[in-house]
């Protein structure tokens, strides 16, 4: 109908597609909303079902070095028996639980739990802020049954994804001598020494000042550490003393582990109290993933032979290159430090979750083989998540 009345005023005629887009934009944020929403439920039930509410050695240290902080006591805990400065992991995930539980007031294990929540949602609003119509896809990443463990523990690693997250998430085209990656290399920084592996993207990057002010930071940390314990990082960097081959079989395995079942784990099997109706619930999941994962790649050899496969294509994502660099960067130092004990779950998780938020970025990126199998990703994610689920 429009086009019969080309001199007449042609705002009538974008108002419903205006509407349709608005919608659409809509949707996509209820979507995204409602994923963060889900997990964050989960993640309450998995606490609710958890006699000790996912407290690790690890959480107990951080939650004394907030107690102690938010008693102006300073970043200290008690390690091997005696006070110390707590330099074996940097402030920022103890000072963000310590400034949450002053603001409400809230116990430090109800607060860390929130800081694991709110930095998570800050993953989702990132995801979305980079991908918009396709986030509610990318974001199905987050699913895995692996990562939905670490977000219930008390352990720092949910906050340096989001700030590992928003390193990535920005555009490294349009913004190539800007100092914008030093902040968020910073958040994870002080969120984990890991962080440090950064260093090298933004050299790697040329983004000189971005990375001159964060080794300047960096560097100015770790010496504040050695001023108060005469330790750089607590006592990390020791040589392993175990045989060279039998730490890297272990370290291999840990690897194999990793890529098998880090969205088809399921931590209720450690429960042997479990019934077997339940274990073959869990099985039976496990089997429909598989399952799934063999239509996605029938679907992906089909779309190959039509269209060829852009391997390097996947590797231009940012998601995809810092995944990889941390993954390189943690196996380095697995070999060359005793106190990283091995490579399990909880490492790997960053790079994990990067790799694959780049591998579904990519599959979003091919129209037709998006088509294809979108919902099949839908669908094992799903089931993901049904691991998780307290049984």
């Amino acid at each position: 109908m429009c086009s019969r009345f080309l001199k007449t005023d042609m705002r009538g005629c974008s108002q419903p597609r205006e509407r349709k887009l608005k919608i659409a934009k809509m949707g996509n944020k209820i979507a995204v909303v409602g994923q963060w929403l889900l997990i964050a439920i989960v993640v309450i039930l998995k606490l609710r079902a958890d006699a000790i509410y996912f407290l690790t050695p690890d959480s107990y240290h951080y939650l004394h070095a907030a107690q102690s902080l938010l008693d102006g006591k300073g970043y200290h805990i008690v390690f091997e028996g005696r006070d110390t400065f707590c330099a074996i992991w940097p402030v920022g995930y103890s000072a963000s639980i310590a400034g949450l539980a002053w603001l409400t007031g809230f116990s430090v294990e109800i607060s860390s739990k929130i800081i694991n929540v709110l930095a998570l949602a800050g993953c989702f609003g990132l995801i979305y802020s980079r991908f918009r119509e396709r986030a509610w896809f990318i974001s199905l990443a987050f699913f895995a049954s692996s990562l939905v463990q670490v977000y219930a523990n008390t352990w720092s690693e949910t906050l340096f994804l989001f700030f590992v997250i928003g390193f990535a998430a920005q555009s490294t085209e349009a913004m190539p001598t800007k100092v914008g990656g030093s902040f968020w290399a910073i958040g994870a920084f002080l969120s984990r020494y890991a962080a440090v592996f950064l260093a090298f993207v933004l050299l790697i990057q040329r983004r000189w000042r971005a990375a001159l002010y964060y080794l300047l930071f960096v560097a100015g940390y770790l010496f504040f550490n050695f001023s108060q314990t005469k330790t750089f990082t607590g006592g990390h960097g020791f040589w392993p003393d175990e045989p060279w081959l039998s730490r890297v079989g272990r370290g291999i395995r840990g690897l194999g582990e990793e890529l098998l079942f880090f969205a088809v784990r399921d931590w209720g099997l450690k429960n042997t109290a479990l019934n077997d109706s339940v274990k073959w619930l869990i099985y039976g999941v496990a089997l429909g993933q598989l399952i799934v994962v063999g239509l996605i790649m029938r679907e992906f050899w089909r779309w190959a032979k039509g269209h060829g496969i852009d391997a390097y294509g996947m590797t231009k994502s940012s998601f995809f290159r810092v995944g990889v660099g941390y993954l390189l960067f943690t196996i380095a130092i697995y070999l060359t430090d005793a106190s990283i004990e091995s490579l399990y779950f909880r490492r790997l998780a960053p790079a994990s979750l990067l790799i694959t938020v780049g591998i579904l970025e990519w599959v979003s990126l091919q129209k037709v083989l998006f088509e294809r199998t979108k919902w099949y990703f839908v669908l094992f994610f799903a089931l993901s998540i049904i691991h998780s689920i307290p049984k």
